[in-house]
């Protein structure tokens, strides 16, 4: 049913989404300090919680909600805020590993990776411009191949990427749990601020 030529271009799009550095990875990569590969592997199952419905979405045709300059505008907003709220709580679990405390912790990571990769997933305004424009091209190639089935049927091959891919960076994170309490402190304030980049970004040109 499907060419080798559709299933590469499936696996080379979804990459040139799921490994550009963004709000999940970062949120991914500080939860994985703590929690192991496993809080990545939870932020993949919550980011497909909230994709895959937007994945059939698209293909039964719901793409002019997402490309809809308004629409985004609205994501952009409310993506902005709450990352920024996700940066504050970064800095002050940086705050309380300096003063040799664990800190309250970011709303991810303490409830979950889960909630993490879902809640992440459905603040990033980019996340909805990339499947309204790469994503939707490849969806349409899907279904020219057999329909509905065709796009279910491979949707398998694109979410893998995602598991492989977050479960790898909060792998890589949580092999700094033997770095001390500074160094960690300092990784979590990089991390925080660049979602406290994003988060004023997408205030301000989303």
């Amino acid at each position: 049913m499907f060419s080798p030529g559709l299933l590469a271009e499936v696996v080379l799009v979804t990459c040139s989404g799921a490994l550009s550095p963004g709000p999940l990875s970062f949120a991914v990569v500080a939860g994985g300090m703590r929690r192991g590969w496993r809080f990545g592997v939870l932020a993949a199952a919550g980011h497909a919680a909230f994709e895959f419905p937007l994945f059939v979405g698209l293909a039964l045709g719901a793409s002019s909600v997402f490309s809809s300059p308004v629409a985004v505008r609205g994501i952009s907003l409310l993506g902005g805020a709450a990352l920024i709220l996700f940066a504050f709580g970064m800095f002050r679990e940086g705050w309380g590993l300096l003063r040799g405390a664990a800190g309250r912790g970011v709303f991810g990571w303490r409830r979950g990776g889960f909630a993490t990769g879902l809640a992440f997933t459905a603040l990033n305004p980019y996340f909805a411009v990339w499947w309204a424009s790469a994503g939707l091209k490849v969806i349409l190639d899907v279904w020219a191949c057999g329909g509905l089935a065709a796009v279910l049927l491979v949707y398998p091959l694109h979410v893998w990427v995602d598991f492989a891919w977050l479960g790898l960076l909060a792998f890589i994170a949580s092999r700094g749990g033997a770095l001390s309490s500074r160094v960690q402190a300092c990784l979590v304030f990089v991390f925080g601020a660049a979602l406290l980049y994003y988060g004023v970004r997408f205030l301000l040109f989303g």
